[in-house]
């Protein structure tokens, strides 16, 4: 078995292409900005991962469906002392049913929207405007969205921290193929987006927008014209809007697929080590929402507990 290998800055750069395979080939930005955010980087035979939290593993790019062994599963747990892993894999494997957010439509033009967001978008494209932003400039700007999202949405969020934040940033400005767009009302930043470029196809990471100026529908006018841009000026073949989320996000797949997002089924795969798998195996559901209650906010708690709930619904069945 291929060894599983943690990756750093200088070895990503410097190692042969065909060494890696073309699923790493593709996944290299995202590989190079994850590490100068400070997480792990992990290449196993068929796949590219990262520590989403400490000792919990996601792949990456997120749009790429994967289908590692058991003994590569069982190697990375093993080797890297992991607490859980989740990839995205094809319909017929073991997991929950999920989705994931694609654009593959190189001709995207509003004709893609439905009709109420044509309407909207034509509004937001009146009221703002929409251009590629420095990253220097979003360390003060962005800020006050980030915390604008996070309080709509009742969370705590990461994107709050000043200093979290201003790492963000010029990790992202550091990185070749990372850029952000924002969307301004007269001159004000209104919503903005960060894009990670993976070969033919972009990850969007991050889309963050200010609760104030949400009627000049600024986040309309900001995914369509990003979505133009990386279609007709970088001829990308596809544009990844977001795995499916590990908690309900009902509202947000409607607004993608207003926006001429699809949301093609996948399934997700979770794996517990061995000790989380018992303890996890013991709480129940009426435990499960009495620490919702007492830690509404706590993005520990309820990543945990919907990493619990999916985890039991998991199986080979298809939708």
């Amino acid at each position: 078995m291929q060894s599983l290998e943690c990756l750093d800055i200088q070895k990503i750069n410097s190692k042969n292409i065909n060494e890696i395979g073309e699923i790493n080939d593709s996944s290299l930005p995202m590989a190079e900005f994850f590490e100068r955010l400070g997480h792990k980087i992990i290449s196993s035979p068929l796949a590219m991962w990262y520590d989403v939290q400490p000792h919990v593993l996601l792949s990456f790019p997120y749009y790429k469906l994967i289908e590692p062994t058991e003994e590569e599963l069982e190697s990375l747990v093993r080797i890297h002392k992991l607490r859980a892993i989740r990839y995205p894999t094809m319909l017929n494997k073991f997991g929950y049913i999920s989705n994931i957010a694609i654009n593959t439509s190189p001709d995207y033009d509003l004709s893609h929207l439905r009709s109420k967001a044509r309407n909207l978008t034509r509004r937001g494209l009146e009221n703002n405007k929409v251009e590629q932003v420095d990253f220097e400039y979003l360390i003060d700007k962005g800020l006050p969205l980030n915390e604008d999202t996070a309080r709509r949405q009742g969370r705590e969020s990461q994107y709050t921290d000043p200093n979290y934040w201003r790492k963000y940033c010029l990790a992202a400005k550091a990185t070749n193929g990372v850029s952000a767009f924002g969307a301004f009302v007269q001159g004000q930043l209104s919503a903005f987006l960060v894009a990670i470029e993976c070969g033919d196809w972009v990850e969007w990471v991050v889309n963050h927008s200010s609760t104030g100026l949400q009627n000049k529908r600024s986040n309309n006018a900001l995914v369509f014209c990003a979505a133009q841009h990386f279609f007709q000026e970088k001829k990308r073949k596809g544009i990844c809007y977001g795995l499916g989320s590990l908690e309900q996000s009902d509202s947000l797949d409607h607004y993608k697929s207003t926006m001429g997002w699809q949301l093609e089924p996948v399934k997700q795969r979770l794996i517990f080590s061995r000790n989380l798998h018992y303890i996890f195996s013991n709480i129940n559901e009426p435990c499960l929402k009495i620490l919702g209650k007492l830690f509404p906010k706590s993005y520990t708690i309820r990543k945990t507990s919907a990493m619990i709930r999916l985890y039991r619904q998991q199986s080979f069945n298809s939708p």
